[in-house]
């Protein structure tokens, strides 16, 4: 029975409801995802947890409307995928209205984002402005998806990623060394720096950030893989107002050396104090929990 209830939330929430949505007139399609937001209970499990820790964290009370705000960003985040599928590069381009990014042509380009709003369209983005960057994605594995459907939702997903940057992704597992091969062959990398240290890694080890006032451990593989290739920097994220329209926030760097975990974490950090329920993580907040005292 408890497969049959994952493969039922998956279909539901990775597909019918982002498909609907999808497939009306964008500003209808906004609209039914605000109401499904506010009347469904989608996503339950990282909406409810999120919304503890996120008022664990910042002290706010109400839960009730980060959640409601948190579905919403779901929502839209697995519809893009459908409306990226099924309308042309203009539609999204249009719809997303993303500045002209601030970094050196002719030299290879590290991407750094979060698992923050709505990123997809970001890759046609980049692409339509001469910056081919290879996503770093976990290796996918049918052994760890939650249901054959919610798999299913991640290939069609990293496919549709491929199809937008017009360059594969790079796979976790032997990435640093094709992250370097990528660099110095010109192609920029676009990566997600979000992501909790396995806890064998992690364990003993302190933190080497901040994030909200609260120590954290954040990964700097693709800093470390990225240094001495040449290559400039750019923090971007992008997220969906209620009326769906879409903030882009920037900030380029001449170097990729020029930026530092903290700086990162810093970013992050911005954005979740000005739209908190836009992070998709709030309910792994334990797992980047680092030790005090070597905060930089």
């Amino acid at each position: 029975m408890r497969r049959v209830s994952l493969e039922l939330q998956a279909l539901l929430e990775l597909w019918l409801l982002p498909l609907a949505v999808a497939l009306l007139p964008y500003a209808a399609g906004i609209a039914l995802a605000r109401v499904l937001s506010r009347t469904l209970p989608m996503y339950r499990r990282a909406a409810e947890a999120g919304a503890a820790r996120w008022h664990e964290v910042v002290a706010q009370a109400d839960e009730s409307d980060f959640r409601a705000r948190f579905r919403f960003a779901q929502l839209v985040d697995h519809a893009d995928l459908f409306w990226s599928l099924t309308r042309s590069r203009t539609f999204l381009r249009a719809r997303l209205a993303a500045p002209r990014f601030d970094v050196p042509t002719g030299r290879p380009l590290v991407v750094l984002s979060f698992h923050y709003g709505q990123g997809l369209w970001l890759m046609d983005a980049l692409a339509s402005q001469g910056h081919r960057v290879r996503f770093v994605s976990i290796r996918l594995d049918r052994a760890e998806a939650a249901s054959t459907l919610a798999y299913a939702y991640a290939r069609l997903r990293i496919a549709a990623v491929g199809r937008l940057s017009g360059v594969p992704p790079i796979f976790t597992g032997g990435a640093r060394r094709t992250i370097g091969d990528a660099l110095a062959a010109g192609v920029g990398v676009y990566g997600l720096v979000d992501v909790p240290i396995p806890e064998s890694a992690g364990a003993q080890a302190r933190a080497n950030a901040s994030l909200l006032g609260h120590p954290v451990l954040l990964p700097t593989g693709l800093l470390e893989s990225a240094a001495g290739a040449g290559a400039s920097a750019l923090i971007v994220t992008s997220h969906a107002m209620p009326d769906g329209s879409r903030v882009v926030e920037t900030q380029a760097f001449e170097r990729v050396e020029d930026v530092d975990i903290a700086a990162l974490a810093g970013a992050l950090g911005n954005r979740l104090a000005a739209a908190p329920a836009n992070w998709h993580f709030w309910h792994l907040w334990p797992a980047f929990a680092g030790r005090a005292g070597a905060v930089r």
